[in-house]
């Protein structure tokens, strides 16, 4: 886990060379000011994430929909330091995003369970509903910080960097999907897949001739999800097939942006 972020950036700069000079990051002592108010040490991921694009990420979205950057969460950071009785165990969860659209109707936030954590990397909960943070409106995200970069990374990055997509659901009981999740990728890898990120718990991408696969649990434990994406539809066609022929009860799914592209051309 220490050489994700390292290996997030190698990724970025060689798909998007140009890409790394439009980011901004955040100091370090802003971070470690806030540390230190909340009496707490940030897992190494936030951490490295905030100072390379924590002031700005330009086109990209490292939190998927939550707003991430640094100025608009320290008035968030200063209200709930102040605020008594603590709304929430200030020493357990830390927020790292929030709903950016004001009008939203009940909107959660995104904060690190420190609880759950390493050092290096934590899981993630939603927390709040218009200001309330009781048990009852705690969710599991079912990610860790790290398993939520390389998602959105690898989709931003290595997918969208091949010109067809296309998506297959693999369903199964809940407590069997990390089982199914890690017999896909053995089997990926025994076609010749090789790894593009490190391999983690929920997530895992590999490239075959002309082809990207990642394969996800996705937050909440919802279907393992297998992405494809290559420079031609039959190849990514052929894989699908292979995999479904495997797993019975799965099916195919469109990737957001698939009919557009097949539309535009």
């Amino acid at each position: 886990m220490n050489d994700l972020w390292p290996s997030l950036i190698a990724l970025i700069g060689a798909r998007r060379p140009d890409f790394l000079a439009t980011v901004e990051g955040a100091d370090r002592a802003e971070l470690a000011r806030w540390e230190a108010r909340f009496g707490l040490t940030l897992p190494r991921l936030y951490v490295d994430l905030m100072r390379t694009m924590g002031r700005s990420s330009g086109e990209f979205n490292p939190l998927g929909a939550y707003e991430h950057r640094l100025d608009p969460l320290a008035e968030q950071w200063a209200w709930m330091a102040d605020e008594e009785p603590a709304p929430y165990p200030r020493d357990q969860y830390f927020l790292v995003g929030f709903e950016p659209d004001p009008s939203a109707i009940s909107p959660f936030e995104l904060f690190l369970d420190l609880s759950r954590g390493d050092g290096v990397d934590a899981a993630l909960v939603e927390m709040g509903s218009n200001g309330v943070y009781e048990a009852d409106a705690r969710h599991d995200v079912g990610q860790t910080l790290g398993e939520l970069l390389a998602e959105q990374a690898l989709t931003c990055f290595e997918l969208s960097a091949w010109p067809e997509r296309s998506r297959l659901l693999i369903f199964g009981d809940e407590p069997s999907l990390p089982s199914i999740k890690a017999e896909v990728v053995q089997q990926l890898r025994d076609m010749g897949g090789s790894l593009v990120l490190p391999d983690l718990a929920g997530v895992t991408c590999l490239r075959l001739a002309g082809t990207s696969v990642l394969v996800s649990l996705g937050a909440r434990q919802g279907p393992v999800a297998v992405a494809i994406a290559g420079n031609a539809r039959e190849p990514m066609v052929a894989l699908q097939d292979r995999l479904r022929a495997s797993w019975p009860r799965s099916t195919p799914w469109s990737m957001p942006g698939d009919d557009a592209r097949r539309t535009a051309r």
